[in-house]
């Protein structure tokens, strides 16, 4: 473990955040201290910033909070120049709590207080927050944006699908394939929101929608075109019909909306990793593509200090296993505390990579479960990735397949 010393800060402060007030305690070198109160508005956090700023004589501050994202943590980004910023896992901070507080019980003003003594007490194995560069940032939130957008989308839908099922299931049937937020699908329920107003719309009219939108299959357009025909109304009840057309009618229009802002984040997305100096390395992977290599980039960045080996990333995403020891005990199992989207984006590019990689697909076969195959894989690809990443050189599938084969026979042998 890197253990520093404790650098001389004039004041340490613990901020318990909360969305209307901040509760904050600072506590000063000289031994001074004070618990404070203060508005979440911008101008209110800057005013207390600037007091604090002027009371400490220019010098450096240690602030600690449990955010690594939001509003105020956004605020003191702007004034790293004098602020040593520590994001506090909400875990660490009830761990820390319960060492003196067995009730378990939660409060604001102990809280602030327990971080600032966190951040006075154990400054050399906590580490202050230090920005990748504003591209790697843009990058990284782009990613971020674009992965809740699309779970929007998604669950809008789903809802869609679901108000669909109540009173016109052809329109699911039809284009079951490719899915309801597809432009051919939302496009057709702009057109035909029931099955009636379908019905009265000519043969030709259908077929050359069809066909408009490069659906050119004549199998595929008999074939719909025929479940059209065959097809009943659920119900001929307007009561229940019209609500739950024009609820259909929104939620086309909110897909519309999602479909053309992820292809902005696509397009934005592709720019900045395509500038990036490293772009090349996470495009050599194979199952990455222009979804899975920016957020890989994004994770790793260029400043190879940032990760001391590959255990470190493995950790940090939650892939590795957690091992507990009691005695003569011993339980393996997957880390339930981990960064989400981080943990996603390894799990999503190792099932990718099965696709394109031999060894890959090969390694996830091997009598396990589908997601503990995948975890494992993942495991392994982190290693490689980070090998690559450290010496600056592409991923190359024939070499590692070479290595893997002369380990083999090297085992083989013995």
């Amino acid at each position: 473990m890197d253990i520093r010393s404790p650098l001389p800060y004039q004041a340490r402060v613990g901020i318990d955040w909360a969305d209307q007030e901040h509760e904050v305690f600072v506590r000063f070198a000289s031994g001074d201290s004070y618990r404070r109160k203060i508005d979440s508005r911008p101008e209110a956090i800057q005013g207390w910033l600037l007091e604090l700023r002027s009371a400490c004589a220019e010098g450096k501050i240690a602030i600690a909070l449990e955010q690594r994202r939001g509003a105020l943590f956004y605020h003191l980004c702007t004034h790293l120049n004098w602020i040593d910023l520590y994001p506090i896992n909400p875990h660490s901070l009830a761990s820390f709590r319960k060492t003196f507080f067995s009730s378990r019980a939660k409060d604001d003003p102990v809280d602030s207080q327990l971080l600032e003594e966190l951040v006075r007490t154990h400054s050399d194995r906590l580490r202050p927050y230090q920005p990748e560069s504003p591209t790697e940032r843009k990058l990284d939130l782009y990613c971020r944006h674009r992965r809740s957008l699309l779970d929007l989308a998604t669950k809008t839908e789903l809802k869609l699908i679901s108000t669909l099922k109540q009173y016109f299931p052809l329109a699911v049937n039809l284009f079951a394939a490719v899915g309801m937020k597809s432009d051919i699908a939302l496009n057709f329920l702009s057109r035909w929101p029931t099955l009636d107003e379908l019905r009265r719309a000519k043969l030709h009219t259908v077929r050359s929608f069809f066909y408009a939108h490069n659906s050119r299959s004549q199998s595929l357009i008999e074939k719909r075109l025929q479940q059209i025909s065959e097809a009943h109304n659920v119900t001929d009840d307007f009561a229940l019909i019209e609500p739950l057309v024009l609820t259909t009618k929104c939620l086309v229009g909110q897909l519309r909306q999602f479909n053309q802002a992820i292809k902005e984040f696509d397009r934005k997305i592709k720019e900045l990793f395509k500038s990036h100096p490293d772009h090349f390395l996470f495009e050599s992977l194979p199952g990455a593509g222009e979804q899975l290599a920016p957020r890989l980039l994004s994770l790793f960045g260029s400043d190879r200090s940032r990760w001391a080996d590959a255990t470190d990333i493995q950790k940090y995403s939650g892939i590795a296993p957690v091992i507990e020891r009691s005695g003569k005990s011993l339980w393996i199992h997957r880390r339930l505390s981990r960064p989400i989207f981080i943990c996603q984006t390894f799990h999503e590019f190792a099932q990718q990579s099965t696709r394109f990689s031999s060894w890959a697909d090969q390694l996830r076969a091997r009598g396990k479960s589908h997601h503990s195959a995948i975890r494992a894989l993942a495991f392994k690809w982190i290693r490689i990735i980070y090998a690559c990443w450290k010496a600056n050189k592409p991923y190359d599938e024939s070499l590692y397949v070479q290595a893997i084969e002369k380990r083999n026979f090297s085992i083989s042998s013995n």
